[in-house]
């Protein structure tokens, strides 16, 4: 109801000739929906409301970070140590916070970036209740109710022409910027516009059972995206945990019983919980893909989740629409084929009748630019009288002229103008179609138009083929990932003929026989097609994401680049997705990279960037992972000698070896600060995707070292804890240190400047903090 009296508060303020006016009668009779009905329907919730965030809230996001297992541990430990006074340990909480701050960061930007996605952009539309003709709120139309569009509407519900003609533009669906011509019981889908001509539709679906409503859902869910780093990372913490928690209770349980809870056990039962979890490495991971983020952005490549940057250099397909992302979506004039009859009229002649029809697409836009040049409109001005016209449709294939005493023009197709004399031009036609050229016919007929029929006879004026400009930048960066082993295709809703030709152009196909039309090809045909093809032309949003699909399950890593509304569902399937500045708002938002100057020079160096983090990353983590397998080997070592003692009857007890503090400095001067400078090295080696398996290989045998040292002071000295403790923390260090020295190979200067700062500061603060005074 409350919704009814906006309508009406907005029609009397915005009152207007046609707001509300009884219906033309010449048209034919409409009612329409009664408001009694239309309340009705509303409280039926048969209304067009619009699809609602379907997101987790922005406080859904911060508790989702903040209460994990994880985060669990690290407060247990907090609480302990706060517990027993020794607040110098703690600083790993510095390195979580930070963590969990950029995470939050990135979803809740991930977040506000989606819930911006809105495909219809008018608030109101005009529609036919109790007989006259008003309008009303989008979210207030119903089912049954009848839109009157015109030029420059938007269609907001999903319904059939019932009366009347239009040319629409459905680019925002398609991806394809062509008009369509609509009649009586043709379907108009809602985000579509008017070109030309007005008719009455009736509503058949709304709110999220529209199609376009479908579209923006699923391009408002919010999928985390998986990369192959993130997937080692989390199978990492999922295995540390499955050891961590039971010898954590193997370590409390001795201590508990023989009755000791000294500050030793504590801080060492800490110690070892820190020394597992690698949360330095998730920082490191963190920045350094944020610096890449800062790289990338002023190359003009924005990308929305740091970890999508890793994922462009591990792809080993790239999928690209073609209008918009390989074509700069426009078109120019190639050649004019100037027959014998070209000279009978003069040339600004034929730019007023290009002139007659707006330059609303790209077609349009070159004929205009071509014959503008070719006129001589500024020496003759308003001679021509066109007393008839007749826009393009998708039906004739052409549009047409009538001027006064001169004839009629037509403009379009040659084989649907030229029914009887096409073999006339049928050498040429062919010559400029294989030529990859979109070819027009300018004829005149001294017919009128409402006369032209397929036994018209023409005078052939002359042939006009139109190119789709290829970016300048698409042959160079094409070329660059096929030369680096990954395969192009092309996905797009135009002909595959045309797009072939651009496609042997840019060298991703070798013939014509390499692409398909996707047009009425069963399911379990593009199931096989999409492996077998490179190029496929007429496909539908959903047959994109099909395809996609089944590349990835063949273990294809895939990146779509596309500009359209109609890549939205690609976008969400693949592993990488990646928007052109100049297109659609929706599939910006989808997206997960944004070339900011829609052109392709900027790729490479994403794909560099995520090489570099991805190798460095792999270098590095075996600084990280030793950390973590020292501590397992010296909790097992401790669990042996107490089991043994606990065995024997014996009081003595040992509890894990070093305390917070310990491992923080080890952790600070010998992983964390020259791992974050390492990673910053430039490596554009091709990844090797056993990440883990290589790290693990060279980081276990430095932890056997330094676990076997453990045991043979326990075993083999008569030394106190406290001074064992101190002798294996000076051992790890210079283990560390010899592995940070490793990882500098080769040598520079500024590499030798690093190990020489570190190792200072490692000294310096050894021999001030107060935990050296203890351990002597």
């Amino acid at each position: 109801m409350i919704n009814i009296v906006k309508d009406g508060i907005y029609n009397m303020i915005n009152r207007k000739k046609d707001n509300q006016m009884k219906r033309n009668d010449l048209l034919f009779d409409i009612k329409g929906l009664s408001s009694e009905e239309v309340e009705q329907k509303i409280k039926d919730k048969q209304n067009n409301v619009l699809t609602k965030n379907i997101n987790k809230s922005i406080l859904g996001i911060i508790l989702s970070n903040v209460f994990t297992l994880f985060n669990f541990l690290l407060f247990l430990i907090t609480c302990l140590i706060i517990h027993i006074k020794h607040f110098e340990n703690l600083f790993f909480l510095f390195i979580n916070i930070l963590n969990v701050s950029i995470n939050i960061f990135q979803e809740v930007k991930a977040k506000k970036t989606l819930d911006k996605i809105s495909i219809l952009q008018f608030n109101h539309t005009k529609v036919i209740r109790n007989g006259f003709l008003t309008e009303t709120l989008i979210e207030n139309v119903v089912i049954d109710d009848v839109l009157f569009l015109e030029l420059g509407s938007q269609i907001v519900a999903d319904s059939k022409i019932i009366k009347g003609v239009l040319e629409v533009d459905e680019s925002l669906l398609t991806g394809e910027s062509r008009s369509i011509f609509k009649k009586e019981g043709d379907v108009l889908y809602s985000g579509s516009y008017v070109l030309s001509g007005n008719a009455y539709s009736k509503v058949f679906c709304v709110g999220h059972e529209m199609y376009i409503s479908k579209l923006t859902q699923e391009a408002k869910k919010y999928k985390k995206i998986k990369t192959p780093l993130i997937q080692n990372l989390s199978l990492l913490i999922w295995f540390i945990f499955c050891l961590l928690i039971p010898t954590s209770l193997i370590l409390y349980f001795f201590p508990a019983k023989i009755d000791i809870k000294q500050d030793s056990f504590v801080l060492g039962l800490c110690g070892f919980v820190l020394g597992t979890l690698p949360a330095g490495l998730f920082l490191l991971t963190s920045t350094t893909l944020f610096v890449s983020f800062i790289k990338l952005a002023k190359k003009k490549a924005y990308m929305k989740e740091l970890f999508g940057i890793e994922m462009l250099a591990i792809i080993d397909v790239l999928c690209l629409d073609k209008t918009g992302t390989i074509t700069d979506g426009t078109m120019k004039v190639k050649n004019i084929l100037k027959y014998k009859d070209y000279n009978l009229f003069p040339e600004d002649l034929f730019f007023d009748i290009i002139n007659v029809f707006p330059q609303n697409n790209p077609t349009q836009k070159a004929l205009y630019q071509e014959f503008c040049s070719l006129s001589r409109k500024n020496q003759k001005k308003d001679i021509y009288k066109i007393s008839k016209t007749q826009p393009f449709s998708s039906i004739n294939k052409y549009s047409a002229v009538e001027i006064d005493k001169i004839g009629t023009f037509v403009l379009g197709a040659p084989e649907f103008i030229l029914k009887k004399q096409f073999s006339e031009i049928k050498n040429d036609f062919q010559k400029e179609t294989k030529l990859g050229y979109r070819v027009l016919l300018l004829a005149q007929t001294d017919t009128s138009l409402d006369n032209i029929n397929d036994n018209t006879n023409y005078k052939i004026i002359s042939l006009i083929s139109l190119e789709d400009q290829i970016k300048e930048d698409a042959f160079d960066i094409i070329n660059y990932f096929i030369q680096n082993g990954i395969s192009v295709k092309i996905i797009s809703g135009d002909n595959s003929e045309t797009i072939s030709y651009i496609a042997k152009r840019l060298n991703i196909i070798k013939s014509s026989k390499q692409s398909i039309n996707l047009m009425n090809l069963e399911s379990n045909e593009l199931d096989d097609a999409s492996l077998k093809y490179n190029v496929f032309g007429r496909s539908t949003p959903k047959q994109k994401q099909i395809i996609i699909q089944n590349l990835k399950k063949q273990n294809h890593k895939v990146a779509m680049i596309g500009d359209g509304v109609n890549d939205i569902l690609a976008f969400k399937e693949a592993d990488v997705s990646i928007a052109m500045a100049s297109g659609n708002e929706a599939s910006k938002n989808t997206a997960n990279l944004i070339l900011l100057d829609s052109q392709f020079h900027s790729l490479p160096q994403v794909v560099t960037e995520g090489r570099r983090v991805i190798n460095n990353l792999q270098k590095i983590s075996i600084l990280f992972l030793t950390k973590t397998i020292v501590s397992f080997l010296l909790a097992f070592v401790v669990i042996l000698c107490n089991f043994y003692y606990w065995s024997t009857n014996s009081t003595t007890i040992i509890p894990f070896p070093l305390k917070p503090l310990q491992f923080n400095l080890v952790d600070t001067f010998f992983i964390g600060i020259p791992s974050f400078f390492l990673a910053l090295e430039m490596n554009n080696k091709k990844v090797n995707k056993s990440f883990f398996r290589i790290i693990f290989h060279k980081a276990f045998p430095y932890s056997l070292l330094i676990a076997l040292f453990y045991f043979s002071l326990i075993c083999f000295t008569s030394l106190k804890l406290d001074q064992i403790s101190f002798l294996l923390s000076i051992f790890i260090a210079c283990v560390f240190f010899n592995l940070l020295i490793y990882n500098c190979i080769p040598f520079n200067k500024w590499k030798k400047i690093l190990i020489f700062i570190v190792f200072s500061g490692f000294i310096l603060s050894f021999l001030f903090l107060k935990f050296r005074l203890q351990c002597l």
